[in-house]
């Protein structure tokens, strides 16, 4: 019997959980028990909601094979209800041999969330209250709340200074607009999640306060000076740091010009989570990542490189993209392979387990019904969140003294409800509220869906100088990439202001609302347009509470940080469409498109070894996808910086289709301009001063100019000339032909500069300002520019030692004489760019004009542009294009419906829509002069080129293109 009993207690011991023993060291014991994999999908974060979901439902059968298999890490609830969450956690955490933690994004109170969480007002708004004794409430009731229903991690506080009134996504949800501000309240916030329970994350590193793009859409780019980041950026973080932050989110974000490599997102970048993080701000706790699902990361890289990166640079925790045990089989492949050491791996899973360790899952991880029926739908926590909520509402303007509103007015009260979105007319809390309250007047419901004659009709049934109330619904919201009404909403309401002059502006979101409306004489901050916050703002209109708030932000033109009228209270006696967007260029691991880059590197470096040129850059995509991204050498033979994939380039004669072609394409379709028109009708100065030219200038067309067929020279030493811009226009507009019009194909810099002035007086812009704000901005392409800035020096590739014009090393200005000499900006020289910019140009043109949502082009522009001219029979040119020919510069397996430019200053650029590929290869082969280029520059152009098609697996020659004489003999090519 003895016996018996013993080996029951075995079996009973044996079949407990890892939960359930050594609970004094269990996060180490828990690790060495764990194979490579369970290690891994430690890191890593699920992502459901706990709503109902039967036994047949995809995403709980996903779950459940997961924990059977490798385990999860933690999961991520984007909403649920309670009942559902205390039925599906147990089971989950029943089932699962390591408890597994939950974690949410609960940033104005679980009723973000969960329906029975205390509704509460966002994180500006407690701010506005001036006391931060309301955020350790708010921080103490969010904890014992989510605990309740089985959520142990706060994915918050949002800790960003939101110091730029254009920010899309941050707004209310920071403390403020300085670090000061975010550290009184977000440190308390911190403490009253940690006394009771939660854990608490800081968010979103290094700081996405002062940007004005959503990094849901792109990558964000943040300020670079070091000095400003230190103080208020970064301050805050250091704050949450010191004050003992369970974690520390790390954004998809830039500062380009701070860190060692400017296109990288502090997510995925050892300098940011390493350097500034651990070692200069001495954070000690677990580095999680904003959601890998999100644009700043599919749209420049896949899921792989994107992991692996984000490991490598210090993440310990990962939100991935939806394919948990996909980044389980990369992570473990990166290991065995040893690009991620097993060390970095044990250190993050420790962490993650030390985490479930401090908050008790290593006690009990299953919830109680009866606890969740205490804490949830308490009437004690509504009551403070409505207490806070109206010490929030803040009255920036009470001009007129039109608040409270007057039950016993005689004048004609409208209260208009205006949303940035489609909203179907639904009535606001605030219109009900006031409505309940008695007070008399007219309902109306305004949305972006509203036509033009609709809102026109509702303006002229306005009596002048009616009393008019507009409660504006504009928030921050993921993907939206704006905070602030439409033009045509806008519009609208400055038509209200030529009726009536008693006009009240609530916003219900954005506090920065009135830059648009400085005139209107009331303005009221409510800051979120959720119910708490609706309900406070219906009492401080009819007076029943006090206004008191006091404005965290400064309004450019309008108030001050700290602004805010006191008011005592008073007795009151978006058509669904089909079009689709154009494919956006993301990096991959070449094993993800079954290539190896491994040759192509070995050709990389043999080219430098052979001194074609110092240093360069290679980037080739395939189908949308960057296979090889990769610098080789260096800035100079001095070997003194590195080239770095981020490092600009003067690309020389590629401005010519980058810059002035594109410029020409959009005044084509513009119709200020006709190709077929002589250049004459728009610059009468190219007719010139010699009288026997006129008639053979007169008929040259601007289609000659981009098809080097007008018979001009190709270059004219303008820049020999005195130091007069004037004098070397006269020059180029009094220039001779060289030969009759049409004859040959002279490759001509002077057509192309005319063509950039020809633009510059058709547009009234300069050619500079014209292409960025009509293409390079609406791409992205940060780092395309002329005349570069002084901050911009250091991630500029020199180029020759100039003994003639200029003397001494040529960096960070045009190489080109001639476009220097005319100020840096010009039609065929003077841009400067990178590989990563010139390869969304590249994906666009293969889009036939469309980069995302973006249109650039139209398809017919770009078709009729990039194919061969055919005004000389037998010429390479398409109209500022150039088509492969001969010893083609973009390689021997290009297609026929091939396009590309070179520059020489050493860089080439070549798309083939027939094969949907991308090679740009960006040196400094003039370095250090320009005789160094012949041979070997033109010879490893070439091999390059082929080389990327043939790591492709091309193997047959386009029969219309031959190979330099060295590489003949390569029977890999042959």
């Amino acid at each position: 019997m003895k016996k018996l009993t013993l080996f029951i207690l075995i079996i009973f011991f044996a079949g407990c959980t890892i939960a359930q023993r050594n609970p004094k060291n269990w996060a180490e014991s828990t690790l060495s028990q764990l194979s490579l994999r369970e290690k891994i999908a430690q890191m890593m974060i699920f992502r459901m909601n706990m709503r109902f979901k039967d036994i047949s439902e995809k995403k709980w059968n996903e779950i459940i094979q997961l924990i059977k298999t490798d385990g999860i890490g933690g999961i991520h609830l984007w909403s649920g209800d309670a009942s559902s969450s205390l039925i599906y956690i147990n089971e989950i955490q029943n089932k699962s041999r390591i408890p597994i933690i939950l974690d949410a994004d609960i940033e104005y109170g679980l009723n973000q969330r969960f329906p029975s969480g205390t509704d509460f007002p966002p994180m500006m708004a407690i701010a506005a209250t001036g006391n931060p004794e309301n955020a350790y409430l708010v921080g103490k009731i969010v904890a014992e709340e989510s605990r309740a229903v089985g959520i142990q991690w706060n994915l918050s506080p949002v800790v960003d200074v939101n110091n730029n009134p254009a920010n899309p996504i941050i707004n209310t949800r920071s403390f403020g607009e300085n670090a000061e501000i975010v550290e009184r309240y977000a440190v308390p916030y911190m403490k009253g999640l940690q006394d009771n329970g939660m854990l608490a994350t800081a968010k979103h590193f290094p700081g996405h306060g002062d940007t004005e793009t959503d990094s849901h859409s792109s990558l964000a780019m943040i300020p670079s000076d070091s000095s400003r980041l230190w103080t208020v950026e970064i301050a805050p973080f250091q704050a949450m740091s010191d004050a003992g932050v369970d974690a520390i989110m790390v954004a998809h974000i830039h500062a380009p010009e701070f860190q060692k490599e400017s296109d990288s997102p502090a997510s995925l970048d050892s300098f940011w989570i390493q350097t500034i993080l651990r070692e200069k701000i001495g954070f000690k706790g677990v580095v999680i990542t904003d959601g890998m699902g999100m644009g700043g990361i599919v749209k420049n890289y896949s899921d792989a490189f994107a992991l692996v990166e984000t490991i490598k640079a210090g993440s310990d925790v990962v939100i991935q993209n939806y394919d948990l045990k996909g980044s389980i089989d990369i992570i473990e492949q990166a290991v065995l392979r040893d690009e991620i050491p097993i060390t970095r791996i044990n250190s993050a899973a420790l962490k993650m387990l030390k985490l479930k360790q401090k908050v008790g899952l290593h006690h009990t991880a299953t919830l109680s019904s009866a606890h969740a029926r205490k804490i949830l739908n308490k009437e004690e926590n509504k009551s403070i969140a409505s207490q806070i909520a109206s010490e929030a509402i803040t009255c920036v303007k009470n001009n007129l003294n039109l608040i409270p509103l007057a039950s016993d007015s005689n004048s004609h009260l409208f209260v208009m409800d205006i949303y940035d979105s489609k909203n179907n007319h639904t009535l606001s809390n605030v219109n009900k509220g006031l409505k309940k309250s008695g007070l008399n007047f007219k309902s109306i419901q305004i949305d972006e869906s509203d036509t033009d004659e609709y809102l026109k009709t509702l303006i002229d049934n306005i009596p002048s100088n009616s009393r008019i109330l507009l409660n504006v619904f504009v928030n921050q919201k993921a993907w939206k990439n704006e905070i602030y009404l439409s033009k045509k909403l806008t519009n609208f309401v400055r038509s209200l202001m030529n009726v009536s002059n008693d006009i009240i502006l609530a916003s219900l979101g954005t506090p920065y609302l009135i830059q648009d409306f400085p005139e209107i004489p009331v303005y009221l901050c409510a800051y979120k347009n959720n119910q708490v916050m609706q309900r406070a703002l219906v009492k401080a209109l009819i007076g029943k509470t006090r206004i008191s708030g006091k404005l965290p932000v400064t309004i450019p033109g309008v108030a001050a940080i700290g602004d805010g009228t006191v008011i005592e209270k008073k007795k009151y006696t978006q058509k669904k469409n089909n079009y689709s967007s154009g494919k956006e260029i993301i990096q991959v691991m070449p094993s993800e498109i079954g290539v190896n880059t491994e040759n192509l590197s070995k050709l990389l470096k043999e080219s430098v070894d052979d001194k074609a040129w110092p240093g360069g850059v290679l980037l080739a995509a395939k189908d949308g996808n960057i296979f090889i991204k990769e610098a080789v050498g260096y800035h100079t033979y001095e070997k003194n910086r590195k080239t770095r994939t981020s490092d600009i380039f003067d690309i020389a004669s590629i401005t010519k289709v980058i810059s002035t072609t594109s410029a020409i394409m959009k005044l084509v379709e513009e119709e200020k301009i006709n190709l077929n028109d002589p250049v004459v009708k728009y610059l009468p100065e190219f007719k010139g001063k010699q009288s026997k030219y006129f008639k053979k200038k007169s008929k040259i067309t601007i289609r000659n100019l981009l098809t080097h067929t007008s018979g001009l020279a190709p270059f004219k030493q303008f820049y020999l000339m005195e130091s007069n811009v004037r004098v070397r226009l006269d020059s180029l507009y009094n220039i001779e032909p060289e030969t009759g019009l049409e004859e040959k194909m002279i490759y001509s810099d002077i057509g192309i500069i005319l063509l950039g002035k020809l633009v510059e007086k058709v547009s009234s812009v300069r050619l500079d300002l014209f292409v960025d704000s009509l293409i390079f901005d609406p791409m992205g392409m940060t780092s395309t520019f002329y005349n570069p800035k002084s901050d911009k020096k250091h991630r500029i590739v020199p180029t020759e030692v100039s003994e003639l014009y200029r003397e001494g090393l040529i960096h960070s200005e045009v190489h080109d004489e001639n476009a220097h000499s005319l100020g840096g900006v010009a039609g065929h020289a003077g841009l400067f760019s990178t590989v990563r910019d010139l390869s969304r140009f590249s994906q666009m043109m293969l889009n036939k004009g469309l980069y995302g949502w973006t249109r650039i082009f139209r398809s017919e522009t770009v078709e009729l542009f990039t194919q061969r001219a055919n005004i000389i029979k037998g010429s390479s040119r398409c109209l500022g294009w150039d088509s492969p020919e001969g010893e083609a510069s973009g390689g021997v397996y290009l297609s026929d419906s091939s396009f590309g430019h070179t520059g020489f200053t050493g860089t080439s650029l070549w798309i083939d829509p027939e094969n949907n590929i991308i090679v740009i290869l960006l040196t400094n082969a003039v370095h250090p002069n320009r005789s160094a280029k012949n041979p070997k520059y033109y010879e490893w152009r070439q091999r390059i080129h082929s080389g990327v098609y043939e790591t492709l697996g091309f193997n047959e020659k386009n029969p219309n293109l031959k190979l330099k004489s060295r590489w003949q003999k390569l029977s890999q090519i042959d």
